[in-house]
């Protein structure tokens, strides 16, 4: 068993997740953030106290993962490292400064870093779907982790709107580990996971309005389940934030041999038109009291294959329908109403 796992993002929702199965597992982690707020939200966070970790779970205060030597106290002693913590498109976010940077960056930066610590030994980088296909994808050619499309050229200094800047971000990213990997050889192996939308029960989410307004793809479902229209379509891929945390772990204690892949597909097709009957069926009193009432999430379609990612690590992504009702619940739990 590992020693002491790295990992980044644990102040957001596929981090914070990821952190909870590491710990269920008995891993001692170390996870970063950004102050010493928001390393108390995760510390006094009640899941975690519950879980009473003791000194398997240390913080380290990094502020900016892209300065020269920011790692390396993180680093030190680190035998795997999982990467969640690139921004997501928070409406408001520069896209340069806010997307762009710290995720190329901050990327690169983790990886010319690793090279100094011989303890590493595998390094886990959570991208997305996205960062497999174009910025408006062909639904009739199926993608897989594996999938690669060039990165911008020249780099950009601006992008016409936040999710361009997203997309973009993702493929490059990719490719750019892709030619790291190639042209340094380290000594330690380097996985991509994919995910499509993430939905899911938020542990780090405390109220009723956090869940509704929270930066994560769970504000774009529960807009759409409580009368807001998105303005924009969603790519029709999702995966349930249990699955994903779990292909995390998993991924990490992969052996590397010539014939594992590199990228794993965390992504389910799915048709988000169907979305509020799932709330109907199952919430019925309280769409008929009006917690809950429909609203418009617009489908981007695709076609996305992550099967090899489910043979090889032996188990099944979840239905939407799993994760409509957990996020459901969560938030009737917050409003203090019967959920049944």
């Amino acid at each position: 068993m590992p020693s002491l796992i790295l990992i980044t993002g644990a102040t957001g929702l596929i981090g914070f997740r990821a952190l909870l199965e590491l710990l269920r597992n008995n891993y001692n982690v170390r996870f970063t953030a950004r102050s010493e707020a928001k390393a108390q939200k995760v510390l006094t966070n009640s899941v975690i106290q519950d879980l009473a970790p003791g000194e398997r779970l240390t913080p380290v205060i990094v502020p900016d993962m892209t300065v020269d030597g920011a790692l390396d106290a993180a680093l030190k002693d680190v035998e795997y490292i999982l990467h969640i913590g690139n921004p997501v498109p928070v409406p408001g976010f520069d896209p340069i400064t806010q997307v762009w940077e710290p995720t190329i960056k901050g990327t690169a930066n983790l990886l010319s870093t690793a090279l100094k610590f011989p303890t590493i030994k595998r390094i886990v980088i959570t991208s997305s779907i996205v960062g497999n296909m174009p910025l408006l994808p062909d639904p009739t050619k199926t993608v897989t982790a594996a999938s690669r499309v060039p990165s911008p050229s020249p780099y950009p200094t601006s992008f016409p709107d936040l999710f361009q800047s997203y997309v973009l971000t993702k493929i490059t990213e990719a490719n750019e580990t892709d030619a790291f990997v190639a042209k340094h050889n380290p000594h330690f192996s380097v996985a991509h996971i994919m995910p499509g939308y993430v939905f899911g029960r938020n542990e780090l989410c405390l109220t009723a309005e956090e869940i509704r307004d929270e930066n994560s793809s769970n504000r774009y479902l529960m807009g759409s389940i409580t009368g807001k229209d998105l303005p924009f379509p969603l790519h029709g891929g999702y995966v349930h934030i249990d699955d994903l945390a779990k292909v995390h772990v998993q991924v990490m204690c992969l052996e590397p041999t010539p014939q594992m892949p590199s990228n794993f597909g965390a992504c389910t097709d799915i048709d988000y038109s169907n979305l509020f009957d799932i709330v109907e069926k199952n919430f019925p009193q309280q769409v008929a009291d009006g917690t809950f009432a429909p609203g418009k999430l617009p489908t981007l379609p695709m076609s996305y294959d992550s099967s090899e990612t489910e043979a090889i690590l032996g188990f099944k992504f979840r239905p939407f329908e799993d994760a409509v009702v957990d996020v459901a619940k969560q938030y009737l739990e917050k409003l203090g109403k019967d959920s049944a």
